[in-house]
């Protein structure tokens, strides 16, 4: 009679819904529990990673948390492609592949306490084996620390795209600018990975030339099976504008791309490769080369370019406060100079932007407007105008800004007196 009634309870419970016999320790039996609904984000999805055995949520393109995971023995592997959360339970029900019975939820069911089914047979669920997590050794499902599992049981809900890759190559630019790198095992024989690819990879991501050949090639050959950190990207603003380049970290030393300030504000400077020297009117400063890219240490920025510069922690940002001289609310140079405690700026530019012409008189080595002599001083053979002077130069008003960085140019100074003119033209009529 004991046999019969074992036998009706076996029976009773492969009918339930919901639960499947036929893979090892996927087969769930839904609880009454199991039902409750959690109302997690719809922008949730889920990327399982193979030869890292890691799991990653993200909200939309935002990494929320990466989970250690086991997956599927090389023999039973975990299949690759592109899935949903299809089925959630409390308290799953196990039956082992090959017996007529089941296992209850409890510390000797396998599955842990919760099951996220996300292919036929194939689910993401808790373990009462910890030590196997970050290791193959699964026969296909996907395991999780409990309190890991619990805690992404709560955050996703049906339909939750589930993305299952095999990248042995993993580059990862954090929320943080953390750039980092990882070549990991070949866990099902299934790809080599080669110099070419790791640098291939590291362009598409924007990050080609932050890493030395050298560098990769150790890590290829290592295959460390973790990430390490190469760099720190930091987003940076020039007079308020966001540029696309970056400001990078290595070794602790921050470095700003040289060639986006200089066109952020229209000036340059002189690179001397013998030397790694950056020049610009006299003042130098040690520079990188990378890849192409001319680099300078920030702490070295204010050497080259006159200004301020300010972190702003919270935007992962270094917002530069460079030295202009506005016309109308138009940027007419960046090339102010600071001579005798005082601020200067270009001849040539700002007779340009107001219409004049000047020019060097080499017999008596002076600048010359309107074929008069006007007070200049010479920076590297360029002829600079002390703001002091500007107007009773150029009939202009000229204010410096010092919290903006910003001399301001108006005109005219003085108001022209026509009438003498008109008097003149009088005679002609």
């Amino acid at each position: 009679m004991a046999k019969w009634a074992a036998l009706f309870f076996i029976l009773s419970v492969l009918i339930l819904p919901g639960f499947s016999h036929a893979n090892n320790f996927q087969t769930p039996e839904i609880s009454q529990t199991s039902q409750t609904s959690v109302n997690p984000a719809k922008s949730m999805r889920i990327i399982i990673n193979l030869p890292s055995r890691t799991l990653e949520l993200y909200d939309d393109n935002i990494l929320v948390k990466e989970y250690p995971v086991a997956i599927g023995k090389p023999s039973t592997p975990t299949p690759r492609g592109s899935f949903s959360i299809d089925d959630k339970a409390v308290n799953p029900w196990w039956c082992p592949p090959g017996t007529d019975y089941v296992v209850p939820s409890g510390p000797d069911n396998p599955l842990g306490y919760r099951w996220l089914e996300f292919a036929p047979l194939y689910g993401i669920h808790g373990t009462n084996d910890p030590r196997s997590i970050g290791t193959p050794s699964s026969n296909g499902c996907v395991r999780m620390h409990e309190e890991d599992v619990e805690e992404l049981f709560e955050l996703v809900d049906y339909e939750t795209p589930v993305e299952v890759t095999y990248e042995r190559i993993k580059i990862r630019l954090d929320n943080h600018g953390r750039a980092s790198i990882g070549i990991y095992p070949d866990v099902y024989g299934q790809e080599s990975v080669s110099l070419a690819q790791v640098k291939r990879l590291l362009i598409d991501k924007g990050l080609g030339g932050l890493v030395e050949d050298e560098f990769l090639a150790r890590l290829i050959q290592r295959e460390e099976g973790r990430q390490i950190e190469f760099a720190q990207l930091h987003n940076l603003k020039i007079n308020d504008q966001l540029r696309p380049e970056k400001i990078v970290t290595w070794q602790g030393v921050r470095y700003a791309p040289v060639q986006a300030i200089c066109e952020a504000v229209n000036t340059g400077v002189i690179w001397d490769e013998k030397s790694k020297m950056l020049k610009r009117y006299g003042k130098i400063a040690p520079g990188l080369r990378k890849n192409g890219i001319l680099y300078a240490a920030v702490d070295d920025l204010p050497t080259l370019f006159p200004g301020k510069e300010l972190w702003n922690y919270t935007e992962n940002c270094l917002e530069l406060r460079l030295s202009v001289a506005r016309l109308d609310d138009k940027i007419i140079t960046a090339e102010i100079q600071e001579i005798d405690g005082e601020k200067a700026v270009p001849a040539q530019e700002l007779a340009d932007a107001l219409g004049e012409k000047v020019k060097w008189d080499e017999g008596t080595k002076q600048v010359l407007l309107r074929n008069k002599p006007i007070p200049c001083n010479l920076v590297e053979s360029k002829a600079f105008v002390k703001i002091s002077h500007v107007g009773g130069v150029f009939n202009i008003s000229a204010v410096w800004n010092e919290a903006a960085q910003t001399l301001s140019l108006s005109y005219p100074l003085y108001p022209v007196d026509y009438s003498m003119y008109l008097d003149l033209m009088g005679e002609f009529f």
